[in-house]
């Protein structure tokens, strides 16, 4: 005697899971959707790395200028060796408090900080060195320009331009002509 009656071959209790065909379809609409929102992502990566590295500038001048209204003395901000045309500060930057306030790096200048190089997918043009007095302003006084922008070639537009005029505040603009 049997206890419970046998199932029927498509009862609910029997059908667990996906059939094939389900989950090929699971598998073709993921794939369509990644292929859609892959280039976004990509774009929305290189801004988010575009933002870090000008956030980071923008507050290296800050210090730069702070640390010279702090010390009485000026600072110089200078790309470290071996930048290249176009990404002079390819292998970052350092800050030094110019002791012997000649506006040139040498063995008697203290360095206040030193930042990273930057990644392969950008670059930072501008001119170098700058230098802030020890009241925080420019020398010489003239507006100096830096550019961040995706490296060659990968297609971005979108840049930032760091004007810091002879006062040392720095003024960050969103360019689109980065090439």
């Amino acid at each position: 005697m049997l206890l419970f009656p046998p199932l029927p071959l498509h009862s609910p209790a029997t059908r667990r899971g996906f059939t094939l065909v389900e989950m090929m379809v699971a598998v073709a609409v993921l794939s369509i959707l990644s292929v859609v929102a892959l280039p976004s992502l990509t774009a929305f990566s290189a801004r988010n790395r575009l933002q870090a590295l000008s956030s980071d500038f923008v507050s290296s001048l800050v210090l730069a200028r702070t640390e010279a209204a702090r010390a009485g003395l000026p600072v110089l901000v200078l790309p470290a060796s071996g930048g290249v045309t176009d990404n002079e500060f390819a292998n970052g930057w350092n800050l030094y408090l110019d002791r012997n306030s000649n506006g040139l790096f040498d063995s008697g200048d203290t360095l206040i900080r030193t930042y990273a190089a930057l990644p392969g997918t950008l670059r930072l043009q501008g001119t170098s060195p700058l230098q802030f007095t020890a009241m925080g302003y420019l020398t010489p006084p003239a507006a100096v320009g830096f550019v961040l922008c995706p490296s060659r070639g990968s297609g971005l537009k979108d840049g930032v331009q760091v004007t810091v005029p002879p006062s040392g505040l720095a003024d960050v603009t969103r360019i689109n002509t980065c090439t």
